[in-house]
């Protein structure tokens, strides 16, 4: 999707007033010859007057990369507006695809920068956040309603970008914006912010069932060492069928489709079935399952 540039000169009448340092940002860039990929670290607030990420270093560093990829690790609350758009175009501009990865948090400037991204890719439990932005201004009304204008030409160029990135209609983007909204992880994807949302990691399964076809025919067999749910889709539709067409127990149908199985998975052999029980299924389950093993072989 073509990355729209936002005109500098449309900012050119507001002043970076902040009265002391934001937050310390963490930006760092990581060079991989052999992946033809770098890694570049936006963590932490966005410009300031110490130690927040710095448009002017970024920019510099970033025209160093002479590679094809940059995933650019995002975690940032935002900051100085200018700042910002100055990175989002320094990413823009750069001839490396982008691919940003929303860590944590990319709001209010941050979110702009995330705008970048050939492709945007988010946490399940990272957060987009998009609002007016903010200014302060001493003096009189008339310096107050300049500001106000002000302010709104920057709104109307940051919503220029989430626009063309996200392909949502203006208004919408208005009212999101008037409203401070936050969009998590798949509404993020749902609303056009990101692309791909990352599943949060889920924990590993144990494997504590041993795999046996003759672990269902006992009757007792606990959960834990016999899971049925891992048995075939075609299985369970054979015991389903033999359940609700049949008339079949539970534990019959089981014991008949696991014979079934057992005598169609290679060549016949006799000793390979369990001896007969009493409930009658075992006969049934050689007839029955000599016909499918007779219909599949047609």
């Amino acid at each position: 999707m073509p990355k729209k540039l936002i005109d500098p000169a449309m900012l050119s009448r507001v002043k970076n007033l902040a009265p002391t340092a934001l937050g310390p940002g963490v930006l760092r860039l990581v060079a991989e010859d052999a992946t033809d990929e770098a890694e570049v670290f936006i963590y932490g607030d966005i410009g300031g007057w110490w130690d927040g990420v710095q448009a002017e270093q970024f920019a510099k560093d970033l025209s160093g990369l002479d590679v094809s990829t940059i995933n650019v690790r995002l975690n940032s609350p935002g900051g100085l507006v200018f700042d910002g758009v100055a990175i989002y175009n320094a990413l823009v501009q750069h001839k490396a695809r982008v691919v940003v990865h929303i860590d944590g948090i990319a709001a209010s400037i941050a979110s702009v920068i995330a705008m970048a991204g050939d492709e945007i890719r988010i946490a399940e439990g990272a957060h987009v956040m998009i609002h007016k932005p903010w200014s302060f201004v001493v003096g009189d009304s008339v310096s107050m309603r300049k500001e106000a204008d002000v302010l709104d030409e920057l709104e109307g160029g940051l919503i220029d970008i989430y626009a063309a990135r996200t392909e949502n209609k203006r208004d919408q983007l208005e009212t999101w914006v008037a409203a401070e909204t936050w969009f998590r992880g798949q509404k993020a994807v749902d609303e056009g912010f990101a692309d791909v949302m990352v599943p949060a990691k889920k924990k590993e399964k144990k494997e504590a069932h041993a795999r046996s076809a003759m672990l269902p025919l006992f009757r007792n067999a606990p959960r834990d060492v016999s899971d049925p749910s891992e048995a075939p889709a075609d299985i369970r539709e054979f015991e389903r069928l033999l359940r609700d067409e049949a008339g079949f127990t539970n534990a019959q149908a089981k014991r008949i489709a696991v014979l079934a199985r057992v005598m169609n998975t290679g060549p016949r052999d006799e000793s390979r079935l369990p001896a007969p029980r009493d409930d009658g299924a075992s006969e049934i389950a050689r007839r029955i399952a000599a016909e499918v093993i007779s219909f599949h072989r047609k």
